[in-house]
């Protein structure tokens, strides 16, 4: 799979940077510019399908490793905040972090992972949800973490919660949106909570909105000693 995706990314990115070239042109007309558009969505989207692909191959082999080390915690929330933010916003959606308990400093943790799971729970909020707010709540009142997305969104039909944890499936309700999906992102987001030895759960109702919860055990640290540069 590796090698497949190696052979796929090299003409694609050979497309997408052709598409941005002539993007940054002047000489493209209206009808022009539409077609070359739509060729760089198109290829965006076939690079998150590779890219998903490859980690959906490496976690069912078990070739993929955590890499966990310190992490400053409150940091990392407000990472996720300015990247999710300006999305919502720009869909009219309020959007706000909650934390409950004391919010440790550092903990040890793969923040790459972490921060791929997160950041597609919160995405898919902002993405199903078209009027309303958007809640991620941090709970660190115990050794576990529980983290919260809360949306107001379109909700997931019972049949349908099981399915869409599965690759390739987005439910009913989804698939009736225009929003464009692999299809991955919760089959890759499942399995890397449970290679991190934690628990993704749903609550959901059609029409109302979903609430995901993740549990993860973070070990609270000490901050890193500082290195001493000598000249």
């Amino acid at each position: 799979v590796a090698g497949m995706t190696h052979e796929l990314r090299t003409p694609l990115n050979s497309i997408l940077g052709y598409a941005q070239i002539l993007l940054r042109g002047q000489e493209l007309k209206a009808s022009a510019r539409e077609m070359v558009t739509t060729i760089q969505q198109s290829g965006q989207h076939m690079h998150a399908l590779i890219d998903g692909l490859l980690d959906l191959a490496r976690i069912e082999a078990g070739r993929l490793r955590l890499d966990p080390a310190p992490l400053p915690f409150p940091e990392f929330l407000d990472e996720l905040v300015r990247m999710v933010q300006p999305q919502a916003e720009g869909k009219g959606l309020g959007f706000r972090l909650e934390t409950l308990g004391r919010v440790p400093a550092w903990v040890q943790a793969d923040a790459k992972r972490l921060r791929q799971i997160l950041i597609n729970l919160l995405g898919n909020a902002v993405r199903f949800t078209d009027r309303g707010h958007i809640v991620f709540r941090v709970d660190c009142r115990h050794e576990v973490l529980r983290f919260e997305v809360e949306d107001t969104g379109i909700g997931i039909a019972p049949q349908d919660q099981e399915r869409i944890f599965m690759p390739f499936e987005r439910g009913s309700a989804g698939r009736r949106t225009s929003e464009a999906g692999t299809g991955l992102g919760l089959a890759i987001t499942h399995l890397l909570t449970e290679l991190m030895g934690g628990e993704l759960t749903l609550r959901s109702e059609v029409g109302q909105g979903s609430t995901f919860t993740i549990r993860l055990y973070l070990r609270e640290i000490e901050a890193p000693a500082q290195r001493t540069v000598r000249n």
